[in-house]
């Protein structure tokens, strides 16, 4: 049987698959290339342009809940970066390439994880995880993909 291993708390075994564990990646952003503690701040992040003094804000959060956090209140609500909504994903898959890809050590634990499933299991996010019991765990199909291209 395939083993399921679920992942969102920030604690535990697997916390490293995680966008909010910490491992940098750098980003080239608008033409400038910046230094993320983790794939959540830069996620949170690019919802702004680098012009706009969000941007350093949430790049310089010290936790990457805080950087979604300050995200959800009124005055991060607008004025936000055009198209962001329709490439959230790419985003997102983006930046887990890349810490898999910067980050050796991380490459390593996730093709350590063989050929489970791979599920963010986050009460509150269906659209990226599993939330509920229901959800499209596009995060964990992600990092499957991206592990069975380290495995090659």
């Amino acid at each position: 049987m395939v083993q399921e291993i679920r992942f969102c708390k920030p604690e535990g075994e697997y916390y490293f698959l995680s966008p909010l564990a910490a491992f940098p990646i750098k980003m080239s952003v608008d033409g400038k290339l910046f230094t993320f503690p983790t794939v959540e701040h830069y996620y949170q992040a690019m919802k702004f342009y680098v012009s706009d003094p969000r941007f350093h804000i949430v790049l310089h959060q010290d936790n990457p809940d805080m950087a979604r956090l300050l995200t959800k209140t009124p005055e991060y609500k607008t004025n936000r970066r055009a198209n962001f909504d329709g490439q959230k994903f790419e985003i997102m898959e983006n930046a887990l390439r890349a810490k898999f890809k910067q980050n050796p050590d991380a490459a390593e634990m996730l093709k350590s994880t063989g050929d489970a499933i791979l599920i963010k299991s986050c009460p509150v996010c269906y659209k990226c995880g599993f939330g509920e019991g229901s959800g499209f765990n596009r995060i964990g199909k992600v990092l499957m993909q991206i592990r069975a291209e380290l495995q090659k």
